[in-house]
């Protein structure tokens, strides 16, 4: 192939990558706020005006995109500028998994409008959002992998593709970004100090639901964070309590259980408030969002969980705009346990900040 000719194939290669991190950067900050959001597409006028006035670049889901973005084009510019080094093939491999890539996402996007029994509900027994949650954390590697791919070509001395080299830096970078969100979760420190200190009274507390057992009795853990709940409204740190948690048909709810626990400690029905129809924490914090903390116009308040869960719930709060300290329940929990549970909730940390699901 004459030189002009192989200068284009690469330029048009070049092109389309530096579009391709473009567009992922773009699609990828606006989704997680459509998905928290009632709008019917992305392109609307309404959703874009609040998109803008709720995107903050500062939001660590978001930097993460930016910061990769960025990443991917300067290895993508350094290409250009040395093309005449650059391994055409390695370029042609990149482009294939670009491809894939937004094979991916396009399945995780839209896989909830695809008939299950007509295409892979004999082959796959996840929930709708199961699948979801997979198709996408196996598009964010496809991405990542794309950009260190890139930086390797970029930075290596004959510009060429090293499949093992790409593979063992992706894994080596996903796992350093999990040790330090695990870190974080596990270390997490509450704000109980700081309420009381400031002697600050907030305009509600949010007790999140946990297991109900038989009787309609709340589970040890339930009753814990229940108990900080009155602590801290006793205490005159909180006006008010939401309590939240959904529940088995015919059955007690989470919070109507939590909800009766107070009154017989004294709390006024007046000062309660319930949210009984969700069945996870975003959930929980959302109906909170829109029917208390905006209606109200309450300016701080309170989330009272145990302490593995109160990082993605701070960060939950904080995608939302919702001003709020985290209380931890005083429920025992062995090393072991915490060590368990915190794996479990900085996978769910990062799915939100990078999705926006939880």
């Amino acid at each position: 192939m004459d030189i002009p000719k192989k200068r284009k194939r690469i330029s048009l290669s070049l092109i389309w990558l530096i579009f391709y991190e473009l567009l992922i950067l773009a699609f990828m900050e606006a989704y997680k706020y459509w998905l928290n959001t009632d709008y019917t597409t992305m392109l609307s006028r309404r959703f874009l005006s609040s998109f803008f006035n709720s995107f903050s670049i500062l939001y660590t889901g978001n930097l993460f995109w930016i910061t990769i973005c960025l990443i991917a084009i300067i290895a993508l510019i350094n290409i250009a500028l040395q093309s005449s080094k650059v391994n055409k093939s390695a370029l042609r491999v990149l482009v294939i998994f670009t491809a894939l890539s937004l094979a991916v996402l396009a399945f995780a996007v839209f896989q909830g409008r695809i008939p299950r029994e007509t295409l892979y509900e004999n082959l796959v027994t996840l929930s709708q959002k199961g699948v979801q949650t997979i198709a996408l954390s196996v598009f964010a590697i496809l991405h990542l992998f794309i950009t260190v791919s890139a930086c390797v070509i970029s930075f290596s001395v004959l510009m060429k593709f090293y499949v093992f080299r790409s593979i063992w830096i992706t894994i080596l970078v996903i796992l350093a970004a999990y040790s330090i969100v695990f870190l974080f979760a596990y270390n997490y420190k509450d704000d109980l100090t700081l309420l009381k200190e400031n002697k600050k009274t907030v305009d509600a507390g949010t007790v999140l639901g946990a297991a109900v057992w038989g009787g309609n009795r709340p589970s040890p853990v339930l009753r814990e964070r229940i108990n900080k709940g009155y602590e801290l409204y006793s205490a005159g740190i909180l006006k008010n309590i939401i309590l939240t948690g959904g529940g088995a048909p015919g059955e007690m709810t989470e919070a109507e259980v939590s909800k009766n626990e107070l009154l017989k400690k004294g709390v006024p029905e007046r000062n309660i408030f319930i949210e009984n129809k969700s069945n996870s924490t975003l959930e929980q914090i959302q109906y909170l969002n829109i029917n208390l903390y905006k209606k109200n116009n309450w300016k701080e308040i309170v989330i009272i969980s145990d302490n593995f869960h109160l990082l993605r719930t701070k960060q939950i709060c904080k995608f939302f705009g919702i001003n709020a300290y985290t209380v931890a329940s005083d429920t025992p929990l062995s090393t072991e346990s915490s060590f368990n549970f915190c794996i479990k909730e900085s996978f769910a940390v990062i799915l939100f900040w990078l999705f926006g699901i939880g």
